[in-house]
């Protein structure tokens, strides 16, 4: 029973760890850079807490990163679709770092901050 239950804490502790390192891989520099900038403008915006921040710009990251591979694999379109789907996961995650009142104010200043496309015409 005894040995059972230590070798139960050892599987979970090694799953938590795996799930920290993880969450702190690291970023490519310009993703990174990024980030930051759109959270200090977000920030400045929003009025988001120090807590806010990081959570902001770690969902930030991710997602640029995410667009990034959409971009690469996706064009025309299916590009499009795909990018709309991130931004609205993206809007998701915010939804879970920030207030209502907050959000409803991230929605609204979203499209000219982070527009989901650029549509260049002839």
């Amino acid at each position: 029973m005894l040995r059972t239950l230590c070798i139960s804490v050892l599987i979970f502790a090694g799953v938590a760890a795996q799930a920290q390192i993880q969450y702190l891989e690291q970023k490519p520099a310009h993703i990174e850079k990024t980030a930051d900038s759109l959270t200090k403008i977000y920030s400045t915006k929003l009025g988001m807490t120090p807590k806010q921040d990081l959570l902001f710009k770690t969902n930030v990251a991710d997602y640029l990163l995410m667009r990034e591979q959409v971009a690469k694999a996706y064009t025309g379109n299916r590009k499009l679709d795909e990018l709309y789907k991130a931004s609205l996961e993206e809007s998701g995650a915010m939804s879970e770092v920030l207030t209502e009142y907050q959000f409803e104010l991230y929605e609204k200043i979203k499209p000219s901050i982070q527009p989901v496309a650029v549509v260049e015409k002839d």
